[in-house]
Order: structure tokens, then C-alpha cells, then sequence
């Protein structure tokens, strides 16, 4: 009976650091998907020093998407930064919402250390509700929209988050890649710092 308790228990825990999404099975119905225009030209994120990106840049994967003003970023954003945190939320989810502070204070101490964050949202039809979670957050790191580049990653969950090096690499700590659920600040500076440092 302690057995089944501490199952339930972790279960409950996991659940209540998350929330889940829904998926259709065709992916042209999904309302957490955002078609993004190609059109639209790059923001040149590849080393400022340089002008180049290193020979080293092989990313695992490619993305194109635009911010809420419009600008269009891409996997070359990896470059510029010795880590990039790239966290799916949406403003529904009170889980996700609960972190972000957390990763705010995290982006504002290790910016100058080469550390990046990218908020990844689909929920475009609530742009009040993402509008308020921003202001009441203070968020100040990169908000994107939601593409299909990015299924990949999809865990049926949110948060989930993924940490990519500057060679575009998915970076695996401790056994992990990817990374559902919410977590706390002291967490996920462990995390950062095991790479940067």
C-alpha cells in the first residue's frame, strides 16, 4: 500500500508541475500551432565579434519564428551564447506562469555569462492574457510563437524546456534533455551553471 501512495504521490507531483496540452491528430487543426511566414528576413544573431558562426555550429535542429513584434529569429541565435533555455508555456498554465519569475532573475544573472532564454507560446488568440503574464513577471527575455520546427520537443506537457549550447546542441544534464515540469530558481541554476561554469 506505501508502494502504491508513493506512486501516486510522484504521479500527483509531476502533474501538479505541469499541464497538459492537447493534440488532434492532424496537425493542421491544432489551435497550439502558429504558422509563421518565411518571408520575413532573419535578425542577424550569429557572433557580433566575428561576424561569423563558428565551424563547430551544427545545430541538431532548425527552427524559424517570430517575436511578438514581428522579428524573426532562428537557430543561428544559438551562436551568440554559451547556453540558450528555450521554455514552451502557455498563459494558461498556472505551473508555467509560477516559474517564469524565476527564470527572469535567472536570464538577468547569467546574461553576462553568456546565458540566453527564449519563451516559446502558441496560445496567439490570447495575446491580453500573455500581455498581463509578462508585465505581472517582468519579463524582459525573447517571447516567441510557436512552430512546427519545434514538435519535436513537444512532451504533451507545459512547461517543458530544452537547454541548446552555442554549437546548437540539445544539451543533456544529468541524464536529461528535456526537461517537464516546472521547477525553482535553485534547480534551475544548477542546471545552467553545470554547463556555463
Amino acid at each position: 500500500m506505501k508502494r502504491f501512495t508513493a506512486i501516486v504521490l510522484g504521479l500527483s507531483l509531476i502533474m501538479c508541475a505541469s499541464c497538459a496540452t492537447s493534440r488532434t491528430e492532424d496537425d493542421s487543426d491544432r489551435e497550439d500551432v502558429v504558422e509563421t511566414s518565411s518571408e520575413e528576413s532573419s535578425i542577424d544573431e550569429t557572433s557580433e565579434d566575428s561576424g561569423e558562426v563558428s565551424a563547430d555550429f551544427d545545430p541538431d535542429f532548425t527552427f524559424t519564428t517570430t517575436d511578438r513584434e514581428g522579428n524573426t529569429y532562428d537557430e543561428s541565435i544559438f551562436a551568440d551564447y554559451e547556453l540558450t533555455m528555450i521554455n514552451f508555456w502557455e498563459p494558461w498554465c498556472p505551473p508555467c506562469v509560477g516559474e517564469m519569475p524565476d527564470i527572469e532573475t535567472l536570464y538577468e544573472n547569467y546574461q553576462d555569462q553568456g546565458f540566453n532564454v527564449i519563451g516559446v507560446y502558441s496560445e496567439t488568440e490570447q495575446e491580453d492574457e500573455v500581455d498581463e503574464v509578462l508585465e505581472s513577471c517582468g519579463t524582459t527575455y525573447p517571447i516567441v510563437h510557436y512552430s512546427e520546427d519545434f514538435e519535436q520537443f513537444l512532451s504533451g506537457y507545459v512547461p517543458t524546456t530544452i537547454f541548446v549550447d552555442r554549437n546548437g546542441h540539445v544539451v543533456e544534464v544529468n541524464g536529461e534533455s528535456q526537461f517537464v515540469g516546472s521547477r525553482e530558481y535553485a534547480e534551475w541554476e544548477e542546471v545552467v551553471t553545470s554547463v556555463i561554469n
